[in-house]
């Protein structure tokens, strides 16, 4: 797999969206929701169609609790692995729905796994 400018770019928004809706939902304490739907509709505002969708569903990541995602740190590899998730899988799920939930999950495992291997 190449690795062009564009997944760059799905890389950065995921863990920036990721980090972001993380933050406002624990740190300043506005909850889950608000979070994502604010971080949500700024992408949809300011980011062209797929890259706000690929956004959005990072933003899902950030809404775990701290169970899942105990730190800003962790947030932050969630937004990685959400983003390398998203780039790895865009082929494999043109046309299905429920992608979003499903990679967010999925990432979230993901992430949590290694988050408990690095102890």
């Amino acid at each position: 797999m190449k690795l062009d400018k564009s997944k760059l770019i799905v890389l950065l928004c995921a863990f920036v969206s990721v980090v972001v809706t993380w933050y406002i939902n624990h740190e300043m304490g506005y909850g889950a929701i608000v979070a994502n739907g604010l971080v949500g509709v700024l992408a949809a505002i300011f980011l062209p169609g797929p890259l706000a969708g690929a956004t959005y569903t990072a933003s899902f990541v950030g809404m775990s609790s701290t169970v899942v995602l105990p730190s800003l740190l962790a947030a932050g590899i969630g937004g990685l692995v959400v983003g390398a998730v998203i780039v790895l899988t865009t082929e494999i799920y043109a046309g299905i729905g429920g992608k979003g939930g499903t990679t967010a999950a999925l990432s979230g495992l993901i992430t949590r796994t290694i988050m408990n291997i690095l102890g």
